[in-house]
């Protein structure tokens, strides 16, 4: 119940009656259980959940306690026995939240003032515990195996959508929950990664990413497609496991014999960057200072045009937080004045898309401990070369 506290003594400190949360990793962080429709945190009082449906299983995994409803009638009985039923600041999570939703509280409690707090929820959860921590180190001990997955599945012709299955039967069978968590409105996740050969990887992406893949629809615009994977050209495998709710983000790239001379200088100056940028994060350090860093090293290493993507593709971060969501605070990016912590998780991914190849690059996952930083995707960085 510590987390719930914390967010209590925020609460207060802003001035906010009461917080209702409806997301499922909001939910699952603070109860244990995706299963309740709303948490429901007043400033001064018991936290409770709010549920219909699925009711044994809150009450087997929720650690907070459970009041079950109706309808609207049955709502306002519960405020008024909590004596929320006045609250006249309450917090939302804006971002995602639907405006439905909120009118629907604010005619229940009389709500005079709509507080979007979602900012301060993922805030409060960048410093990750120990038990977090262990949850995503043993993810990146399951990604390790990614090249021993490449070399024994891969052969000449097959698509990307054929490889991309061959990894993703591994990672379900190893405990990948299947569900990618990304809080941008209108996003999804196709599968659990991105496998892309060549200037496929080029794709144009209303996510806000480097390389999302062709997909193999305009329905299903993201991910691998049909393509066949030709000799010499590089392919990018960028996923996420995720193992018990927690994420991490891991790139690593391959080819069907040498790619080109320009493809492993490429990928190599990006290695050089994440090397550099990795050793430099430390507490107190700026958010944007370290993307300023990995912006300067690009330009010095002649990456400056296709460095984090082209335009008008280019993206603005060298790398973010990872957790109950893919992308999550810390933000190494621009106008992000806010320091560095021990125990934030955060994904470093340099890339570069060179014009008619594709992109390049790589990320792994890193903790911020008491020693500088520790690499949770121990997978070897080296470019892999199937002949």
């Amino acid at each position: 119940m510590e987390r719930i506290h914390r967010l209590k003594e925020h609460l207060v400190k802003n001035g906010i009656d009461l917080v209702i949360l409806n997301q499922n990793s909001d939910l699952y962080y603070y109860t244990g259980s995706v299963q309740p429709l709303y948490l429901v945190v007043p400033a001064t009082s018991e936290a409770f959940v709010l549920a219909r449906k699925a009711i044994h299983r809150v009450r087997e995994e929720s650690r907070v306690k459970l009041e079950t409803f109706s309808n609207s009638k049955d709502l306002t009985e519960i405020f008024q026995r909590h004596g929320i039923a006045s609250a006249k600041r309450v917090g939302f999570t804006l971002d995602l939240t639907s405006y439905a939703t909120v009118t629907r509280f604010q005619r229940l409690l009389g709500t005079h003032e709509i507080v979007d707090i979602s900012w301060d929820i993922r805030t409060l959860r960048m410093v990750k515990s120990k038990s977090e921590i262990a949850l995503q180190t043993q993810a990146g001990a399951i990604m390790s195996q990614v090249p021993q997955i490449i070399k024994s599945s891969f052969r000449p012709g097959m698509t990307e959508l054929e490889l991309t299955a061959a990894l993703e039967n591994y990672f379900r069978l190893n405990g990948h929950g299947a569900m990618v968590r990304c809080r941008r409105e209108g996003t999804e996740m196709a599968g659990f990664g991105v496998c892309s050969a060549g200037v496929n990887s080029l794709s144009g992406t209303k996510f806000d990413g480097v390389c999302c893949g062709k997909g193999i629809s305009p329905a299903n615009p993201t991910g691998a497609s049909r393509d066949p994977i030709a000799k010499c050209v590089p392919v990018i495998l960028d996923y996420t496991f995720v193992l018990e709710g927690y994420h991490i983000d891991q790139t690593r790239m391959f080819s069907w014999g040498t790619p080109s001379d320009e493809v492993l200088k490429a990928y190599n100056a990006m290695v050089k960057i994440e090397h550099t940028i990795i050793n430099s994060l430390k507490p107190g350090r700026l958010w944007e200072d370290i993307y300023t860093d990995a912006l300067n090293l690009a330009a010095d290493l002649g990456y400056t045009e296709g460095f984090m993507g082209l335009n008008p593709e280019k993206v603005k971060f060298i790398g973010h937080g990872v957790g109950l969501e893919l992308d999550e605070p810390p933000y190494l990016a621009p106008q992000m004045k806010y320091p560095l912590a021990q125990g934030m998780v955060l994904a470093i991914e340099p890339k570069v898309a060179l014009p008619n190849i594709g992109v390049i690059g790589i990320e792994d996952t890193v903790v911020i401990d008491d020693h500088g930083t520790k690499c949770l995707t121990i997978c070897p960085a080296e470019f892999l070369m199937v002949q």
